[in-house]
């Protein structure tokens, strides 16, 4: 199983999304774009994990909540960036938090990384800052505009509450079209804990 935890969007911002989507789509020639059920914040990503520990790893859910208490979170989507790796310009669309919340956010994060380490699972995140923000399209290629001039895309903000923890599995399925066979990534929602 390939699990990460994240912050899971209800219907109305995974539509919303969607909407903003369409308007940067004008400016790209291709990229893999994200679906709209994929949409999500990844506060840790685990990776490969032995199904036989599911359980523990959703009391890593329990735990950091019990641990850390936290308020319900008001942000904002708003803003386009990208990360640039070799072979692919990843498009994001920042979170927007004020100052404490931030701080929370970063709490909740820190929390399950020792939560799995009590566990035995250990996060190789190269100790990079935690930057929320919600992955639009991987492998994209901008048409008139160059990355650094994306902020000419309008982008509508979208106000949204963090509520909730979630245990999220990526899977691989198989589809078809026509006689043509591709994998699609899926994101799957395992577990998830209001707050």
């Amino acid at each position: 199983m390939r699990l990460f935890y994240a912050v899971n969007f209800n219907d109305n911002v995974k539509k919303a999304l969607c909407d903003n989507l369409n308007e940067i789509q004008k400016y790209t020639v291709r990229g893999g774009f994200t679906e709209k059920n994929n949409f999500h914040i990844t506060l840790v990503f685990v990776g490969e994990c032995d199904p036989n520990k599911l359980d523990s790893l959703k009391k890593v859910i329990d735990n950091t909540i019990k641990k850390i208490n936290p308020e319900p979170i008001k942000a904002v989507i708003d803003g386009l960036g990208t990360f640039s790796r070799p072979g692919d310009e990843l498009l994001w669309a920042g979170v927007k938090i004020g100052p404490e919340n931030i701080a929370m956010l970063n709490k909740i994060n820190k929390t399950i990384t020792e939560e799995l380490a009590y566990m035995g699972i250990y996060i190789n995140d190269g100790n990079k800052k935690f930057t929320p923000h919600v992955t639009i399209a991987r492998k994209v290629e901008f048409r008139q505009i160059t990355s650094k001039e994306i902020n000419r895309i309008k982008f509508n903000p979208i106000d949204f509450t963090i509520d909730s923890l979630t245990l999220m599995e990526s899977v691989q399925e198989i589809k078809s079209f026509g006689d043509r066979r591709y994998t699609k990534i899926v994101y799957k929602p395992i577990y998830e804990v209001k707050f």
